[in-house]
This record gives structure tokens, C-alpha cells and sequence, in this order.
């Protein structure tokens, strides 16, 4: 069989069942998009910057449905090396520190006077490839694929030169080459990881017995525990246990549970969740690396006993000590941690502990909350809670909510009830900006019969709204709702904080409306409460025509959310007496003298 290397490039990708790509063609990278634009399984969607690209991938692999019947879809980019690659990094940092899969292809030239690309992505990515024969293209790519996917996902990086992409040459059956790239990777990372993902009958049995014994048990849960939803609801009810989530992981607990008590727990979080783990004497984590925006810069403290899952070994005791850590797939942990917890509670003659008094007081937490949002005087603004309760009401239970970073992250975070596992992203612990507009199209690509809202500040729509374009180009009924106040808010809040002054954060005023129309996108504003209901409705019955929706927000921003006031007390206490005095004394003195 004569083919291409470029022609191997696509057919590996039609049989990894990769349905999109996202990039940029350029000269180093035209045989490949040539041989994509051929496929009848692939679509290559050009963005208006790489980093869009990676965006996009990334969020495409995170809300893709985890079906065992569909095909693996996981996000794939398309660039070339150089600039291409330099602009994506933001997107594949991103991803990498979150635990996202995804396939970075790039086509490169022989020219040796550039940037080592495999160096450069080497603390971003999990391992890095360079095609040196095109025999080595399908097993290289699904090798890439099953890494990429494996324990903790992340980014693998592929760098296929042009001079291999043209060649054409009598191979073996690309089959023979599929299966063994399979069997070769499996092998390979199941020696690696063989002793790592196991733990003993005694693990479980000594994790199942501090939860039992403890007065106040708690449930932390991250991202990696998002698809084990049933299996997480199971536990906290035998456990009668109250469960908050990290940022990334607000999808993998459904907030209609009455055990829900909000996002993490701490001087950080709503009261529900602070007054819920206030005691918390055993703290269950599944999914969660500690990092700094789901500990609320450390202001997040777990008890002595922290029982710790995670499929990668290397999150353990890095951030904070555990007394009993399990490696392994979140999923059957958690099963067979239920089960282990079931049996020690027969062999005692011991029922499953009462929990209507902790629901009782979680609903009322999060009732006077609600209240207290409610009863703020937003001054002819758009009060966030008022505006989340009917964007809630509006959209169906399904629907994905996709933030940018910024202030409205953690407004959408406590304000807005996620049920449905992925139905919430936003960029985590890499703070990317730009993130939402991408992101919405490609969750939108991956499901197109639900609703992808998207909750973006007006600063991150400057960066990445001309991404809209892809929504027009595929007709996919998406929905910006722009968050705007002409200011960078989260940066001016902290500055305000600090210095009693804002500096360098005012955008200007943008004419979205105007914006809008030059993209053929649809376009309605709320100015104030009063008109949500209309401009919510009329939005989603356009978009649910396929035109892409705007939807301009005069926010309110003046009462912040709780994440940002602990984060800020949690910055200001990390400094030492002297510069805390330093940043007070400056404040002060600008307060009086203006």
C-alpha cells in the first residue's frame, strides 16, 4: 500500500475516533489539513489563534460524553512548530495542570535555527515525540492517544516534520500497525504503573475504618471524580457525611442533593459549607491535587486524618499529609470503598448515621445566603444571584455552563447549581484568560443537542471573541453571556484591597451590540433585574435556531463573592508584619490624601 505520511496522520486519527481538530494551517502543516479536509470522520476547524486551538481541545475532552459506546474523542490541535506553538502554550498549560487529555500534532520543517520544541513542552506535556520515519506515525500516535488518556491525563506532544509528512512509500497494513501500537502501549504502561494503581484489602479496610470512627466526616471532591457521581451520592449518604467541591470539580456532585454544601470549606466558602465542615474531624478527598485555587491560596485546612484517591500517585502527601492514601481509578475506589464501609458496619450492628439534621441546616445556610445576595442593592445593575436564579430557571437541567477567570468564576461557582456531571468547566489552576468563547464552541461540537452557556468577563471577551466566528461558520447555537463592568474587576477588587486605587484596569467602552452584528451574531442586553426574563428568552429561543447569541450584562460587581474575600485575607496573611504594615500604611495614606 502506497500512502503519505500525512494520509497515515489522518487515518490514525479516523480510527482513534477523533471527530475534530483545532489550528491553524501553515507550511508545515498543509499536508496534514490537505489529507483532513478529504475525511468524511474528521472536521478541521480553523481558529483565529492558536491558543483558541488548545482551549478548545482542552474543553472539548472534558465535556465529551463519557460513553463506552461512543467513539474516544478526545481534543486534538494541528499547528505548526515555532510561533504556532508558542501562542498555544497558555491552553496546553492549562490543560496539563488540570489533568486534561489531549494531542498536540505539530508539523515541522528541517530548519535547525528555531526553538527545541520537545524541550519547550517538556514540563507542559506528559512525554514528547518527533516522528524520525513514517513507518513510526500510527503506533507514535497511538501511543500518544493511550498515554495521553492513562492515569492522570494530560497533553502528549507529536512533532511530525513536513519531509515525512510528504513521503510516500509502500507500508505495511496500517492495521497490523494499529494493533500493535495498542498492544505495545498497553503493555508498556501497565509494567509502569502496575504497582502504583494497587492497594491492599487493608488500605481500604483502614480508610473505611477512620470514616467510621470519626464524629464529623467530610467529603472533598475534585475533577477526577467526575464521572463516579452515583457512586459518590452513595457513599456520603452511608456515611451521612456533608460534601463540598473544588472549582474544577463542581460538576462531580449534584447541588440539588441536600448533602451538597457548596464550593471547598473554609474561611473561603459560603456559610453552608463553612458551618458543615466546621468540625470536620476525617476529611474523604477523591480527585483533588491540593493545588493553590482549590485550597483558596492554603487558607483550606483538612483535619489530622485525610483519606486521599487518586489515580496519580504523585499528588500524595505533597500539600498536605494523608493517613491513609488510595491510587487508583476514582470510580471502583470509591465502589469498593462502599462496600468495605457496608460490611464493618454489619459486622458492628452499626446503622448508617442520620444526616436530617445536617440537610436541615446546609438548606438553611444556603437559604440566608441566598437572602443576604437578594437583599443587596445592586443600584440599577444586575444583581449576579437574581441573574443566576433565572438563568437557572431558564435552561434545561442538562445544559453546560462554561466560565472564564475572573470575578464572574466564582459568582457562577456559589451562585449557580450545577447538577449534571461535566456540566460545569472554567479554566483552574493555570488562570487562563480567553478560555470561555473557545470553549463553549467546542463543548458545543462535542454536544450538540444540549445548551452551552458561556459566563465571560468583559476583559477575557476582548481577548478571544472574534472565536465566535466558529460558532457562526458551524451554526451551533451558542450563548456569550458577557459579564461587563469595563474593568479587569478581579484585578481591580484586589488593587482597591492593597492600594485603595485602581490602576490599569479600565477596558473602555466596547460597543458589544455593534460587535455582535459585524459577526452575524445575535445580541440582547440587560441593563438591570428587571430585564432578564425577556432577554434570557428571547436568547435561547434565537440560539436554539443556531445563530450564536450575545448577551450584553451591565453586572454588578460590589459585593464580591466569598472565594475572593477568604483568597484576599489568605494573600494578606502570607506576608510578613513588615510588608503587611507597608501595604496598610500606602493604603491608608492614598484613602485621606485621594
Amino acid at each position: 500500500m502506497n500512502k503519505t505520511g500525512a494520509w497515515l496522520v489522518r487515518y490514525a486519527l479516523e480510527q482513534l475516533g477523533i471527530a475534530h481538530t483545532f489550528g491553524i494551517p501553515g507550511i508545515a502543516n498543509a499536508e496534514i489539513y490537505d489529507q483532513l479536509d478529504q475525511s468524511k470522520k474528521i472536521t478541521p476547524h480553523f481558529v483565529n489563534h492558536e491558543m483558541s486551538a488548545a482551549f478548545m481541545a482542552d474543553a472539548l475532552s472534558r465535556t465529551s460524553p463519557n460513553n463506552p459506546n461512543l467513539p474516544n474523542n478526545i481534543g486534538a490541535i494541528i499547528i505548526v512548530t515555532g510561533t504556532g506553538l508558542t501562542r498555544s502554550i497558555s491552553g496546553i498549560g492549562e490543560a496539563f495542570l488540570a489533568g486534561v487529555p489531549m494531542l498536540i500534532i505539530a508539523g515541522s520543517t528541517d530548519h535547525h535555527d528555531s526553538i527545541d520544541p520537545q524541550q519547550l513542552l517538556k514540563p507542559l506535556t506528559k512525554q514528547q515525540f518527533k516522528i524520525t520515519e513514517q513507518q513510526e506515525i500510527v503506533e507514535t500516535l497511538f501511543n500518544a492517544y493511550s498515554i495521553a488518556t492513562s492515569d492522570k491525563p494530560g497533553p502528549v506532544f507529536i512533532d511530525i516534520p513536513l519531509s515525512i509528512q510528504i513521503t510516500s512509500a509502500d507500508i505495511d497494513d496500517p492495521v497490523n500497525n494499529k494493533t500493535c501500537a495498542i498492544s505495545h502501549s498497553t503493555t508498556n504502561l501497565s509494567a509502569a504503573n502496575q504497582e502504583e494503581l494497587k492497594y491492599s484489602d487493608a488500605d481500604i479496610s483502614r480508610a473505611a475504618k477512620y470514616l467510621l470512627e470519626a464524629d464529623h466526616p467530610g467529603i472533598l471532591v475534585g475533577w477526577g471524580a467526575v464521572d463516579a457521581q452515583p457512586e459518590l451520592i452513595a457513599l456520603a449518604e452511608q456515611i451521612g457525611a456533608p460534601v463540598s467541591t473544588t472549582l474544577s470539580g463542581i460538576s462531580s456532585f449534584p447541588a440539588k442533593h441536600p448533602l451538597h454544601a457548596g464550593m471547598i470549606f473554609g474561611p473561603a466558602a459560603v456559610p453552608s459549607a463553612q458551618n458543615a465542615f466546621e468540625n470536620c474531624d476525617c476529611l474523604l478527598a477523591i480527585g483533588t491535587s491540593f493545588s493553590q485555587i482549590d485550597t483558596a491560596n492554603g487558607s483550606l485546612i483538612p483535619p489530622k486524618k485525610l483519606i486521599h484517591i487518586d489515580s496519580d500517585k504523585q499528588v500524595f502527601n505533597r500539600v498536605y499529609p494523608a493517613v491513609q492514601t488510595l491510587c487508583g481509578d476514582p470510580k471502583q475506589t470509591l465502589t469498593n470503598l462502599l462496600y468495605k464501609l457496608q460490611e464493618q458496619q454489619e459486622a458492628q450492628q452499626k446503622k448508617a448515621p442520620q444526616s436530617e439534621q445536617l440537610c436541615a441546616a446546609i438548606a438553611t445556610d444556603k437559604a440566608a445566603f441566598k437572602e443576604e445576595w437578594y437583599s443587596h442593592n445592586s443600584k440599577e445593575r444586575v444583581n449576579p444571584a437574581i441573574f443566576f436564579d433565572k438563568l437557572d430557571a431558564a435552561i434545561n437541567e442538562d445544559a453546560i455552563i462554561i466560565t472564564d477567570d475572573g470575578n464572574h468564576t466564582f459568582l457562577t461557582a456559589e451562585l449557580m447549581p450545577i447538577n449534571n456531571p461535566r456540566g460545569f468547566i472554567s479554566p483552574s489552576n493555570f488562570n487562563a484568560m480567553g478560555y470561555c468563547v473557545p470553549a463553549v464552541n467546542a463543548a458545543k461540537l462535542a454536544n450538540p443537542d444540549k445548551q452551552v452557556i458561556g459566563i465571560v468577563g468583559d476583559g477575557a471577551m476582548l481577548i478571544s471573541g472574534m472565536e465566535a466566528l466558529i460558532a457562526v461558520r458551524e451554526k451551533l447555537g451558542t450563548v456569550y453571556c458577557i459579564f461587563n463592568d469595563g474593568h479587569l474587576s478581579r484585578i481591580s477588587h484586589s488593587q482597591e484591597i492593597a492600594y485603595n486605587q485602581k490602576a490599569c484596569t479600565e477596558l473602555g467602552n466596547v460597543n458589544w451590540g455593534a460587535f455582535a452584528d459585524s459577526l452575524e451574531c445575535g445580541y440582547f442586553a440587560i441593563r438591570n433585574n428587571h430585564e432578564i426574563d425577556t432577554a434570557l428568552r428571547r436568547a435561547l429561543e434565537t440560539a436554539a435556531h443556531g445563530q450564536p447569541v450575545f448577551i450584553d450584562i451591565a453586572i454588578d460587581y460590589s459585593k464580591r463573592s466569598q472565594y475572593a474575600q477568604g483568597v484576599e485575607k489568605a494573600t494578606l496573611a502570607g506576608f510578613s508584619g513588615k510588608d503587611k504594615l507597608r501595604l496598610v500604611s500606602r493604603a491608608i495614606v492614598r484613602k485621606i490624601m485621594g
